[in-house]
């Protein structure tokens, strides 16, 4: 424990080559950026703003904190397209490992933005 008596450790870079590694420091990081959005928007609801609003603005912040950190992945991004519908469903509904998970969180993004190319 005395490892972390500053906290855990910045990532500065991750390492999209070793799954494992990639999936646990993009979580850190996530994990990290989601505090002040989610604080930001807790105040926003005792505010009074309306909750549909706000929930779409977190959605919106999560997006782009979620695609800022999964940058650089053209591999990961190019085997999502050759894989089959099933293959992508199962993914979604029951990872098999930090591989999976990293394609799921890239899934979620392609999902995003197809959502909002739509409206």
């Amino acid at each position: 424990m005395e490892d972390f008596v500053d906290g855990p450790k910045k990532v500065k870079y991750i390492n999209y080559d070793n799954p494992y590694e990639a999936y646990i420091s993009a979580q850190i990081h996530l994990d990290q950026a989601m505090v002040p959005i989610l604080e930001q928007h807790i105040a926003f609801l005792e505010e009074g703003e309306d909750v549909d609003l706000v929930l779409e603005s977190m959605e919106h912040s999560i997006y782009r904190v979620k695609k800022q950190t999964y940058t650089d992945v053209p591999e990961w991004e190019q085997l999502l397209h050759h894989l089959p519908a099933d293959r992508l469903e199962e993914i979604e509904n029951n990872p098999k490992g930090p591989g999976d998970l990293l394609l799921k969180e890239l899934i979620w993004i392609q999902n995003y933005e197809r959502k909002w190319m739509q409206k």
